[in-house]
């Protein structure tokens, strides 16, 4: 069994255990560095700490029933797919860093994790809500400035604009990494362009969502966190102050992280940046270069 495979059983189980449980904090409270390889007996570990809410009669029946549908979701994903633990070496540390006990056990990855190395500039684009045609215009019109550029471009919101903004990107010379609020399942790949290491530009799609879970909202503020935790920056794509209220913004400010304004004219706050489109590039490297980053 290599580690990929290890991973594989261990999140299966993992999944497993909180829906016995029904408490993902509980359990992520429990498992350490140090007792992970204890859920490759799943049924053991939860004999071992949840023994006071444990089914006694009928523990065969729902245990046999939970893995029989917790193991057909995960033969959904898609194959090729790298399946880390939070105590691995590959994981992003910064996850780690910033959610402690609350970063996600396993996460499900699919293209070139090289671009998780934390020296890589990572510049996370934040969308408008809205559907004009001119800010999509705009917006399609400043991505062409990183075409060839150095950074790492990272989105994670499902607005309508971000979905052109993903075909847009895979046109120029410029890597990504996209976080999916969704699992990264075989379905998901018909509905997207996404090459997984078909081109010779880098790029990565990442999700913390498990291919059982299926509602898929409640995730979305997650997916959100990981994105802001792994990007040195931000760049609202909008025209709208008002969207400097976006979950995204919020969190990249609340983390000292700068953000740039190409379409807002002013805007009150030392880590919000009113640059013209035509200026960004000029200005983007010492951006990056904020001594927040991670």
């Amino acid at each position: 069994m290599n580690q990929n495979q290890l991973n594989r059983q261990l999140a299966i189980n993992y999944t497993i255990l909180k829906k016995l449980v029904q408490d993902e904090h509980e359990i992520n409270s429990l498992i350490t560095k140090d007792n992970l390889m204890e859920l490759l007996d799943v049924q053991a570990f939860y004999n071992t700490h949840f023994s006071a809410i444990k089914f006694v009669e009928f523990f065969p029946m729902i245990y046999g029933l939970l893995r029989r549908e917790t193991e057909a979701s995960f033969a959904r994903l898609k194959p090729r797919i790298k399946i880390y633990n939070r105590y691995e070496k590959e994981y992003p540390i910064s996850f780690f860093h910033d959610l402690g006990q609350n970063a996600p056990l396993f996460i499900y990855t699919c293209g070139d994790i090289d671009l998780f190395d934390r020296k890589l500039p990572k510049l996370m684009l934040v969308s408008t809500q809205g559907k004009t045609d001119k800010m999509i215009q705009a917006s399609l019109d400043l991505l062409d400035q990183f075409d060839g550029s150095k950074e790492v471009l990272v989105l994670s919101q499902q607005t309508p604009l971000n979905h052109i903004v993903y075909s847009k990107i895979h046109s120029l010379s410029v890597s990504s990494i996209v976080f999916v609020n969704n699992s990264l399942n075989k379905a998901i790949f018909k509905s997207t362009f996404f090459p997984c290491n078909q081109t010779k530009i880098k790029h990565l799609l990442i999700t913390a969502i498990s291919p059982d879970e299926s509602n898929l909202d409640q995730h979305q503020h997650l997916t959100d966190t990981l994105a802001v935790s792994m990007s040195k920056a931000g760049v609202l794509l909008s025209d709208l102050a008002s969207d400097l209220k976006l979950e995204p913004c919020v969190r990249l400010l609340s983390s000292h992280k700068p953000i740039i304004v190409p379409f807002i004219d002013y805007a009150r706050h030392e880590l919000i940046l009113s640059l013209k489109p035509e200026h960004l590039r000029e200005n983007i490297d010492g951006m990056l270069l904020h001594p927040h980053s991670k």
